[in-house]
C-alpha cells in the first residue's frame, strides 16, 4: 500500500469514527485532504507524517492565524488517531499551538438589514433551468437564518418532506453533533415558504438545483458575500451568514427585555429552538446586547460572570 493510500484510508476511518460519535466532519473533509495529497506526492517513500512535511506545508500555504490554528488542531487529532493505530507520526507540542482570535459577530443596524434584504430580494443568480433559480432560493434561505435562527448549513439539508407548510413545522435532521430538532415558522415565514414552494414544483430537496442536488452552504456563503459587497462597497467590516443567526438570538433577547419578560426563563426555550447543546451557548448572546440593555433587570449577571467572566468568547454554535 502506498503512503498516499494509507493516509487516505486512515483519514476516512477517522471520519467514520467521528461520525459514529456524533461529530460533524465537514471542516475536516475540506481542510486535511490537501495536506495528505501533498504528503503522498512529495514524500511517496515515507511511512509516517513528520515535522518536515508539516513545516513545508505551512510555508506553502501561509495560513492566517485562525486558519493555521484550525489546520493544526485538526491535523493533531488525525496524527493522534494514527499514533493510536501504531503509526509513528510527528507529535505536535506547544510550539505548534496557535491561539485563535475570538470572532465577534457583526451587529446589524436596522437600516443595514433593510438595505441587505432589499439587495437579497433583487438578487439575480447564474443558475440555469426553468425552476429553482437562485433568485427564488436566496430570499427564503436567508430569512430562515435571520427569522428562524437556523445555521447556514441547515436549510441546504432540508427535504421537502421535512417542511410541513400546513402547520409551519420544520424538521431539522442531525445538524450539529447529529441532534435532530423541530422549529415552527411564524405565519409570515410560512406564507413566504408556501409561495416559494408553489413556484418550485415537485422536487426532493426543499432548496434544489436544476441538476437535482441541493443548494449548498458554500453557494450561500458566496452569494451572501457578493450581495454584501454590492450593498456596502469598500467597507472593511464583512458580515457573515452566521451573523444572521446571531442577530436572530440577540434581537429576540432585546424584545423580551423591552416587553418586561423574564429573560433567563425564556433563554431555555431559545436554546432548544436554536439547537444549542448547552445553555451556555445561548447565554453568550446577552453579551452582544447594546450597553444600555446589558444591565437590564431579570438577567442573572452573577451567573453570566461565572460562566464567561468579563469578556465572553464566542464559538460557532
Amino acid at each position: 500500500m502506498s503512503f498516499a493510500t494509507e493516509l487516505q484510508q486512515d483519514f476516512e476511518n477517522m471520519l467514520v469514527l467521528r461520525a459514529s460519535t456524533g461529530f460533524a466532519n465537514e471542516t475536516y473533509a475540506c481542510t486535511i485532504p490537501p495536506f495528505l495529497q501533498y504528503c503522498g506526492s512529495h514524500y511517496p517513500d515515507a511511512s509516517y507524517i513528520n515535522e518536515e512535511m508539516v513545516n513545508s506545508w505551512l510555508n506553502i500555504k501561509q495560513y492566517s492565524v485562525n486558519s493555521r490554528a484550525v489546520f493544526i488542531a485538526m491535523l493533531r487529532k488525525f496524527t493522534k488517531f494514527r499514533r493510536f493505530l501504531g503509526k509513528e507520526d510527528f507529535f505536535f507540542d506547544d510550539e505548534y499551538s496557535v491561539n485563535r482570535i475570538p470572532y465577534v459577530p457583526y451587529t446589524f443596524q436596522d437600516e443595514e438589514l433593510v438595505t441587505l434584504f432589499n439587495a437579497i430580494d433583487s438578487y439575480v443568480g447564474t443558475g440555469t433551468g426553468k425552476n429553482f433559480l437562485p433568485e427564488l432560493v436566496l430570499p427564503v434561505y436567508s430569512r430562515l437564518l435571520y427569522c428562524c435562527g437556523m445555521r447556514p448549513q441547515e436549510p441546504s439539508s432540508l427535504l421537502t418532506d421535512d417542511v410541513d407548510l400546513t402547520t409551519g413545522d420544520i424538521y431539522i435532521r442531525k445538524s450539529k453533533r447529529h441532534k435532530d430538532r423541530h422549529i415552527v415558522l411564524s405565519e409570515d415565514m410560512r406564507q413566504l415558504c408556501l409561495k416559494y414552494d408553489s413556484l418550485s414544483g415537485s422536487r426532493k430537496w426543499f432548496f434544489q438545483r436544476p441538476d437535482g442536488k441541493p443548494y449548498t452552504r458554500k453557494w450561500f456563503y458566496r452569494a451572501f458575500s457578493c450581495v454584501w459587497k454590492e450593498c456596502f462597497p469598500g467597507r472593511k467590516e464583512q458580515a457573515r451568514p452566521y451573523d444572521l443567526r446571531h442577530a436572530f438570538a440577540s434581537r429576540n433577547i432585546i424584545r423580551w427585555i423591552e416587553s418586561g419578560k423574564d429573560v433567563m426563563a425564556q433563554l431555555t426555550y431559545l436554546s432548544a429552538y436554536m439547537g444549542h447543546s448547552e445553555i451556555t451557548s445561548t447565554l453568550y448572546y446577552v453579551h452582544l446586547l447594546p450597553d444600555n440593555l446589558r444591565k437590564a433587570a431579570r438577567i442573572d449577571w452573577e451567573l453570566l460572570s461565572a460562566v464567561y467572566g468579563e469578556d465572553g468568547v464566542l464559538y460557532e454554535d
